[in-house]
């Protein structure tokens, strides 16, 4: 096998993650998360596996409603089928999902998969811009909560970081960037493959499909929905164990927001969330190291295995289309 920067980059990942794996399980009290967990209220995790299930539903139709106006219309079915199976690489990959996702759907429905990836980084955009709402909502229903964690682990650091010195030093290197850019573009603009510019072609015609939507207000209207069926499932989770059964509604927004911040970490299987929801429990709600760390389990545990279990029978009847697709 030869070493390029990919493989020796996809082994740091699977060393770091499990050396974490490794520090969880070292410092944890499994004997008390053991007693937490078979406690938990079945009846609130069947509702949060349900409400899921609709949150990625509605992915999946979203998901329709950007690559239609392209020409290339999905069905509902086969895109929650696709949806569901790059959720379950991702929990081996972190990221391979969303390609899986879209070669999938490439050999389905006869898309483009270069269309189909713009299509999935358009969504990413807007789920950005959901997240930088729900982090205003969460500090306006958590002020007296979450505003503390805020000032000391992002205001303060920027502020420290937002200096004149820093300022010229990022305008010097961005710069310095796009004048290699213009340079490689004008070294190689009589070499460029017709092939790679079909695929940015396609890729640049996906990202555009927001601005062709034929229900733009109901296209965000599900976004927001695909983030509410998150929060409801986190409540869910919440209320099924007695070690976090006493924090309200409002708490599921902050754990939202730790859970997203906790994948922003590219590690398989979810392993930075435990961290930013063990430590975000502690550092906003005052919750006992030990409690923190038992839910942050139970939310790994559970987040990978609806993964595995969801996504793997989903993955299974995409296969199933599959075969009637070819056959027929």
């Amino acid at each position: 096998m030869t070493l390029n920067k990919k493989t020796i980059t996809n082994a740091l990942i699977i060393v770091l993650t499990i050396l974490i794996f490794l520090w969880i399980g070292l410092k944890t009290d499994w004997a008390a998360t053991w007693n937490a967990v078979v406690s938990a209220d079945l009846r609130w995790v069947g509702t949060s596996v349900l409400v899921m299930i609709f949150a990625h539903w509605l992915r999946g139709y979203r998901w329709n409603m950007l690559t239609a106006p392209a020409g290339f219309p999905l069905n509902t079915k086969r895109s929650f089928y696709a949806v569901m199976s790059g959720y379950l690489i991702n929990v081996a990959t972190s990221r391979g999902g969303e390609v899986v996702r879209c070669a999938v759907t490439s050999k389905t429905e006869n898309a483009p998969t270069d269309l189909l990836i713009g299509t999935v980084v358009t969504e990413r955009l807007v789920d950005m811009l959901m997240l930088m709402l729900v982090c205003v909502t969460g500090l306006l229903v958590e002020f007296q909560h979450i505003y503390g964690f805020f000032d000391s682990f992002i205001l303060t650091p920027i502020g420290k970081a937002v200096t004149l010195p820093n300022i010229l030093i990022i305008l010097a290197l961005l710069t310095l960037g796009i004048l290699l850019i213009k340079y490689r573009k004008s070294k190689n603009s009589n070499t460029t493959p017709g092939k790679i510019a079909t695929l940015l072609s396609g890729f640049s015609k996906g990202l555009k499909t927001i601005f062709a939507l034929e229900k733009p207000a109901l296209f965000f209207l599900y976004s927001a929905g695909i983030w509410f069926c998150y929060m409801l499932s986190g409540y869910c989770l919440l209320q099924s164990l007695p070690v976090t059964e006493h924090m309200e509604f409002g708490s599921a927004i902050s754990l939202l927001i730790f859970s997203a911040v906790g994948i922003a970490i590219p590690l398989p299987a979810g392993a930075g969330v435990w961290g930013a929801i063990s430590f975000g429990l502690q550092a906003v709600y005052a919750i006992s190291a030990k409690d923190a760390e038992t839910f942050g389990i139970f939310n790994l545990a559970y987040q990978n295995l609806f993964s595995i279990i969801i996504g793997g029978i989903c993955y299974m009847l995409m296969m199933m289309e599959m075969r009637k697709i070819k056959t027929a």
